[in-house]
């Protein structure tokens, strides 16, 4: 079914829902769809309404849905969200999805916010929020799964258990030493296929290809995609691990790369949101400056060639064209 016919169906409901209060009705909406298929239709409806659905849902589920919002929409729907909902929020978002939001958001809103997160949590998203914009530190993950290399497939697969549910990925696993120092990695498959008293340390790949935390997100995308990766893992300029790149980020920024290469072959600005959450005057901006810039052109070209009009200036007017 379209997704716009399957909005037009969902959103009258969705609307009497809330002047029902219809609590029951709104959790199940939000726990039975898809996070992306939710993320859909809450988008027909105004930011402060569409928060006031997802309310009824658990961080746990809001932070699954809310990357699938536009960026745009989600800085509106802040404004909707009390500060200890929001740090809720944030805490169950993964480190590059809560980023991207923070990096949108108010300044003075980030700082009033991030003395309500837990330290750790704190200081990591300082530290993101402090690699440059368009490096492979700005859209990473820190939620990896790593395993040191003195174990036994055995312990590994334990530890894996427990490290599962708040990972990115486990189906390549990184081996470091006690500096976090990259060593290599092991892929989910071969653990499950090696003897469980083998020690990692036998079992490691050691030809890891992997890229610096200041690398052109461009370059880290094509990386991902030229290997077929699931992910990439991010070091520092001492080869210690900080994050990973997942398949889905890459090609994210190839899309909007493309997007932003074909608007500039166009001879137009890209914009940053869509043509309807940009501002009016800066859209004007952006389409209008060229258009005027094309019309003077287009004029000029016209009086050129009503001046060159005889024929023998027609060698004069294909130089000009």
């Amino acid at each position: 079914m379209p997704v716009s016919l399957f909005n037009s169906l969902l959103l009258p409901d969705l609307r009497l829902m809330l002047e029902e209060g219809d609590d029951a009705g709104l959790k199940e909406f939000c726990e039975a769809l898809y996070p992306g298929m939710a993320a859909e239709v809450l988008e027909g409806l105004p930011p402060d309404l569409a928060w006031k659905v997802l309310s009824h849902s658990d961080a746990r589920h809001q932070a699954e849905v809310f990357p699938f919002l536009s960026l745009p929409f989600q800085v509106a729907m802040v404004d909707s969200i009390d500060a200890e909902t929001l740090t809720r929020l944030i805490e169950e978002m993964s480190s590059d999805d809560r980023v991207d939001l923070l990096e949108r958001m108010d300044p003075e809103h980030v700082e009033r916010l991030l003395p309500l997160l837990a330290q750790a949590e704190r200081a990591e998203i300082r530290k993101m929020l402090s690699y440059p914009e368009d490096s492979a530190g700005s859209i990473m993950s820190t939620e990896y799964a790593w395993l040191p290399s003195d174990i036994t497939v055995q312990e590994a697969l334990e530890r894996l258990r427990l490290q599962a549910p708040s990972r990115e990925t486990i189906y390549y696993v990184y081996i470091v030493d006690d500096g976090r120092h990259l060593m290599g990695f092991v892929s989910l498959r071969k653990l499950i296929q090696s003897r469980p008293t083998a020690k990692i340390e036998s079992i490691i790949d050691r030809g890891v290809i992997s890229v610096r935390v200041d690398d052109d997100q461009e370059h880290v995308a094509n990386e991902v995609l030229k290997y077929a990766f699931l992910a990439i893992p991010v070091v520092d300029d001492q080869n210690r691990l900080v994050g990973i790149v997942t398949h889905d980020d890459a090609a994210e920024v190839l899309q909007e790369e493309a997007t932003e290469d074909a608007h500039l072959a166009g001879a137009v600005q890209p914009l940053e949101d869509g043509y309807i959450a940009t501002p009016f005057w800066e859209l004007c901006w952006k389409r209008g400056m060229w258009l005027v810039i094309l019309l003077g052109a287009a004029s000029l070209t016209a009086q050129v060639m009503q001046f060159l009009e005889g024929g023998e200036s027609a060698s004069w007017m294909v130089l000009f064209l």
